[in-house]
């Protein structure tokens, strides 16, 4: 009798083992099953949040190419303007050199006062620069992914600074013309080559200079030619900047499927 007790119990023992383990199989599954499924939807979140912000880096940088290439078809049409007026105004004080350096002067006063005027014309060339300065000072120039835009990008800009401190010495130039050109013009005939609108007009009597001074007309005679040689020089680095802003236009339009 007492042999059968133990027996029971001892089938009872091993099947409450049996249970037991049962039991932790069926946990240890079931928490690898939660954690695996835990693990996937932290996963595919992560990977939708990282695809939605690369589609909106995208839009951006599409939007700052877009607004790129408009302020470059801006900087080519002031190029434009800028290299007309460079190149008038070469010739212009070609020829004021030419009176100041003969007689000629004398009987071409209204000539020679219309011209001195014109070294005051000419605006420095300002770029539009609005995007690309929301590109380097809001530290977004990140969103341009293509390394060869980066580079004609900047490439572009070294170049917009080498014209402006060309554009720098001309201004210097100007002022120095305009402290020694008392030496030579009547201030009263040369203050009628600009009429009440600004504008330059010629003289219509024949104003003469306040000097024949050969050293004195050969000075102003010697900044007018140099001014001639920076104005010829900022002529020809405005016409190749030109020509690097179209290319860069042409390189976004078929980087980014723009045409």
């Amino acid at each position: 009798m007492e042999d059968n007790q133990n027996l029971s119990d001892n089938q009872q023992d091993v099947s409450n083992k049996e249970v037991i383990s049962s039991l932790k199989k069926k946990n240890w599954k079931s928490y690898f099953k939660e954690f695996f499924m835990l693990f996937l939807a932290v996963f595919c979140g992560f990977l939708a949040e990282n695809y939605r912000e690369t589609l909106s880096n995208k839009k951006i940088e599409k939007d700052y190419i877009v607004s790129m290439i408009q302020d470059l078809q801006a900087d080519t049409s002031n190029l434009q303007t800028y290299i007309t007026i460079r190149k008038d105004k070469r010739e212009i004080l070609d020829s004021l050199t030419l009176l100041l350096t003969t007689h000629e002067h004398k009987q071409s006063g209204n000539a020679t006062y219309y011209f001195a005027r014109q070294i005051f014309n000419g605006d420095p060339f300002v770029q539009t620069d609005g995007t690309i300065l929301q590109l380097k000072n809001a530290g977004n120039l990140r969103f341009i992914k293509k390394g060869n835009v980066v580079s004609a990008l900047l490439e572009y800009e070294k170049k917009v600074k080498e014209l402006a401190e060309w554009d720098e010495n001309d201004a210097r130039m100007r002022t120095t013309f305009r402290e020694i050109g008392g030496t030579i013009f009547k201030a009263d005939d040369f203050y009628e080559t600009m009429d009440s609108s600004l504008s330059f007009v010629r003289p219509t009597d024949n104003p003469q200079l306040v000097t024949d001074d050969l050293r004195v007309l050969n000075n102003v005679s010697f900044q007018v030619q140099y001014m001639s040689n920076l104005t010829l020089g900022n002529f020809f680095r405005a016409t190749k900047m030109k020509k690097d802003a179209e290319n860069l236009m042409e390189l976004l339009l078929s980087e980014y499927n723009l045409k």
